[in-house]
């Protein structure tokens, strides 16, 4: 009787390392994801980061203007060129 129970505390020790072994090593893989991962979160910060600042120099009002006059060939609105609605009323009935 005593060798029977010897051998299921043996039986049960053995699993406690086996189990003890896994968990263990799972840890560490979970581990070496994290840093994987933390690693990746930091790189696509930094691409972010990098697309705001480029965002930022291409939407600047002297290149955008520079732009629209050139490929648009649009001009400054001059304050002569600010209508009242009223101004506008006139011409129109001042036609028809």
């Amino acid at each position: 009787m005593i060798k029977v129970t010897h051998f299921l505390i043996f039986l049960s020790v053995v699993g406690l390392i086996f189990l003890n072994y896994e968990i263990k090593n799972s840890f560490q893989k979970k581990e070496k994801q994290i840093v994987k991962l933390k690693n990746l979160i930091s790189e696509k910060e930094q691409n972010i980061k990098l697309m705001k600042a480029e965002i930022a120099y291409l939407s600047r009002p002297e290149r955008l203007q520079r732009i629209a006059e050139q490929k648009l060939n649009m001009k400054e609105i001059l304050p002569t060129d600010i209508w009242n609605i009223d101004d506008i009323s006139k011409l129109y009935f001042e036609k028809n």
